[in-house]
């Protein structure tokens, strides 16, 4: 600091004689820019500071209307942010000691002042002081800090006694942090195994030891001062001096019972699930087996009845026979329409690198009959390679391309476009955009097309824009495919128009190269 540094000085003294030395000594060392104020009563020197502000202020205690610790008690009031350096007399030590206790900043003995460093020790006292302002500031906005969390904080030293607690920590263990600062520390922060309520191990010592951050078990808890038990998550960091040895620890923890309890309440759903995925597994069964059984009767005999006594019935019993034949065989579909769409997610395969490109070459040739009977074409461009369960693509791309080539007007052969484009995800927010690319997989048709207030419904299952008698099918062929879809982690949308055909946009996760996708995490 320079000489400039100082620009006012209050000296509260009653003997003239030495504030004309003090005068003196400042004319001799001090700036000439400095200016002094100097006042003989504490009564002048309050009202002085009431109205000015000063960089230093030089005391003597023993004043007419104030002696002793009071003076600096009252003068350290006036101006709690100011340096105040109290003047002594050689035999005064116990008085000078209870003033830094009560504010000073520092003494100065009088007959032992030099005159050469004067103005370095007030300079000196005036930066102390700044220091000590701004390590207050810092404190404070440390302490606000961590007051402010919503994670429990302490702080030990060395030895592992507290020297700080916030107020969550204080709530969470039931000592104030004047009850607990000097304590050790597992007096006050008590962490058992849930299961066999052991004491956790030294994780203080631990983190000195390894110096790194150590954290509590799973099922931990924190036993409270009144015995009560609160389950937490926690950890502890070493806190380095200069030299970077260990000079203490930070703990930080929190209440996890919240957390706890929605996991309990997962597991429940989840356990739920299961069992009702299973009494599912057990209806589809029972379909599978027990309700198509009489059905198989149905239509046995229908077909015994047909072939053996076709003749002998008029035209309204063999109407009524072959009615009962077709809802016989509408029966069949349902059921197992309805078995495909239960078992998407009951028994499904597990995922693998699913070639798209293969999967669409074996359904166009299943498919082969159904195009050539309607003259139809089917284009398909580069297809990727994508993480999946093979039977499932290929159930979804089969309703799909079946879908295309059935609806379409009688004068017009059927046309669809398969596509994919790569891109990334444009359904997050923009800063999450592109890091999870997908697939985008089109299929376009010139087919009758549809209403697209009517988008939703037509994947809803058994929902139908079109009779029976136009258009033949039980409404389940898109349900399937969105639940395929769906459970893939994607999405299928429709966009059309009456007349227009219709567009089907299957989103599917993008998948990494095969190799990287099956390699065991590291």
């Amino acid at each position: 600091m320079n000489d400039a540094a100082i620009a006012t000085l209050l000296l509260v003294e009653d003997d003239r004689g030495f504030a004309r030395l003090l005068r003196e000594m400042f004319k001799e060392q001090g700036s000439p820019d400095t200016e002094v104020t100097h006042v003989e009563t504490l009564a002048d020197a309050e009202k002085h500071l009431a109205g000015h502000s000063v960089d230093i202020i030089l005391l003597d205690p023993g004043l007419p209307d104030s002696q002793g610790i009071e003076s600096v008690r009252r003068a350290h009031a006036t101006a709690p942010r100011t340096p105040l350096v109290v003047l002594t007399g050689r035999n005064d030590e116990s008085l000078a000691l209870q003033a830094l206790q009560e504010g000073a900043q520092d003494y100065l003995v009088k007959g032992q002042i030099d005159t050469r460093g004067l103005m370095r020790f007030l300079r000196y006292a005036i930066e102390r002081n700044a220091m000590e302002e701004a390590l207050f500031t810092e404190r404070e906005r440390a302490q606000v800090t961590l007051n402010s969390i919503g994670d429990a904080v302490a702080c030990t030293d060395v030895s592992g006694n507290l020297t700080f607690l916030n107020q969550v920590a204080e709530r969470m263990t039931g000592w104030t942090m004047q009850e607990a600062v000097g304590r050790p520390l597992a007096d006050v922060i008590r962490i058992l195994d849930a299961t066999s309520h052991d004491v956790v191990p030294d994780l203080l010592g631990m983190s000195v030891d390894v110096d790194q951050t150590a954290h509590v078990p799973s099922n931990a808890i924190l036993l409270r001062r009144d015995g009560t038990a609160i389950p937490i998550e926690d950890s502890v960091a070493t806190i380095h001096d200069r030299d970077e040895g260990a000079a203490g620890a930070v703990i930080v923890f929190r209440d996890v019972s919240a957390a706890r309890a929605s996991q309990q309440q997962l597991r429940a759903v989840s356990e739920e699930l299961e069992r009702s995925n299973r009494e599912l597994e057990g209806f589809a069964t029972i379909a599978s087996h027990d309700l198509q059984e009489p059905l198989r009767k149905i239509q046995a005999f229908g077909d015994r009845l047909a072939e053996h006594s076709a003749g002998a019935l008029d035209d309204e019993a063999q109407d009524y026979l072959r009615r009962m034949q077709n809802a016989a065989g509408r029966m069949q579909t349902l059921i197992n329409d309805l078995l495909a769409y239960s078992q998407v997610t009951i028994r499904p395969e597990p995922p693998q690198p699913v070639d798209l490109g293969r999967v669409m070459a074996e359904v166009l040739s299943d498919l082969d009959e159904r195009i050539r009977d309607c003259n139809g074409e089917v284009h398909v461009g580069p297809l990727p390679t994508i993480l999946a369960s093979p039977l499932q693509i290929r159930q979804l791309f089969q309703n799909l391309i079946a879908n295309a080539l059935k609806f379409h007007p009688a004068d017009i052969a059927p046309e669809v476009h398969v596509e994919a484009i790569s891109r990334g995800d444009v359904r997050g927010p923009k800063s999450r955009r592109d890091r999870h690319p997908i697939w985008e997989i089109r299929v376009r048709d010139n087919g009758i097309g549809f209403d697209e207030k009517h988008a939703e419904k037509i994947f809803a299952p058994f929902q139908r824009l079109h009779g029976r008698q136009a258009y033949e099918g039980t409404g389940m062929g898109l349900a399937i495919c969105r639940r395929i879809v769906t459970y893939l982690g994607g999405t299928l949308t429709a966009t059309s128009q009456p007349g227009m055909g219709a567009t089907f946009v299957v989103t599917l996760p993008r998948t990494p190269p095969v190799a990287e996708a099956l390699a065991p995490a590291a």
